[in-house]
């Protein structure tokens, strides 16, 4: 039997609600030529009841079911299934517009093909879309795994995996294949769907300092560049990337935190990247034009978060943030 051109991996996990529409969007693309790889990753619903009927309607489908792994195992165990030339990430409760995979799928050459995303919330309104620009940066710009197709023998040859950690596992691995694709291909097209979803794990379980492990996150991704010869050819783009992550994180993960624990993580994590970037705040990208591709409100709010942070009022200014 002829080997697809892409095997779309969805691991799955307590997506009842949501699997069928992701499934439906996949089934109904204009481009034929690919397989669907679903994982349920332990479900406690009714998932795996729901991929199996589909999987019986559409010989597409391959589907297994397993104790729970975590995203990561789970993602990195479909890489080695995956029978598709090229990988296609959807999470499951996602979904992807019928051209998708047709205009991502425009040079089988390419190591990485990159296109944007939209946010619609759960009642279809779509309340941010990010569009990208053919430019160096933009290869960072969105650090995820779906709206993108990777070629399944670079991922492989280049042992380049999802980190198992529970922040950041898709981060390890867009940073590195970034950093290592020969050619890489970005798309102004915007076809992927990231549903607004409260219920998802990353809005549920990521949103505190005591329960992820920021710090294995970025050790692992400094120590595996700097192992790989990487960051001496990367260095101005490298300390802009974790500048970057890290206002993200604390951002991010600082709603509802009492104002010693961020001002304590604040410290923690700036101290981790002056150790290893000493002169980051002199960042010759991170200034008005020198970032030809980023979001312009992204670039102007991490500008201004840089003018807090030279004058001592950054940990203000997150604490100010996680209360609103």
């Amino acid at each position: 039997m002829k080997k697809p051109k892409i095997t779309v991996i969805i691991p799955a996990y307590n997506s009842e609600k949501y699997i069928g529409r992701c499934l439906d969007s996949i089934l109904k693309q204009s481009f034929e030529d690919f397989e669907v790889l679903v994982i349920d990753d332990g479900s406690r619903d009714g998932t795996w009841k729901v991929v199996k009927e589909y999987a019986k309607r559409d010989t597409r489908i391959r589907c297994e079911k397993q104790s729970n792994m975590g995203v990561a195992k789970t993602r990195n165990k479909a890489i080695g299934m995956a029978k598709g030339e090229y990988l296609a990430f959807v999470d499951n409760d996602d979904y992807i517009d019928v051209d998708y995979l047709e205009k991502l799928m425009v040079d089988d050459d390419a190591d990485m093909i990159l296109g944007g995303y939209r946010r619609p919330n759960k009642d279809g309104k779509i309340v941010k879309e990010i569009v990208l620009e053919d430019t160096e940066w933009c290869k960072y710009v969105v650090p995820t795994p779906w709206a993108k197709l990777f070629r399944k023998e670079f991922l492989i040859k280049n042992e380049i995996k999802f980190l198992d950690n529970n922040i950041g596992e898709d981060v390890y691995l867009n940073l590195l294949a970034a950093l290592v694709a020969s050619k890489v291909k970005i798309l102004d097209y915007v076809g992927y769907n990231w549903v607004i979803n409260d219920e998802s794990v990353s809005n549920t379980k990521q949103k505190s300092f005591g329960n992820v492990n920021v710090f294995k996150l970025l050790n692992s991704c400094y120590d595996e560049i700097k192992c790989r010869g990487l960051l001496e050819e990367h260095y101005e783009v490298l300390e802009l990337f974790f500048f970057r992550y890290i206002v993200w994180f604390l951002l991010f993960a600082s709603k509802g935190q009492k104002k010693e624990a961020i001002w304590g993580k604040y410290d923690e994590l700036f101290g981790w990247l002056r150790e290893r970037f000493p002169d980051y705040e002199k960042n010759k990208l991170l200034k008005r034009g020198k970032l030809p591709g980023e979001i312009k409100s992204t670039r102007l709010a991490y500008e201004a978060f840089l003018r807090f942070h030279k004058v001592g009022l950054g940990k203000k200014l997150v604490w100010w943030y996680a209360k609103i």
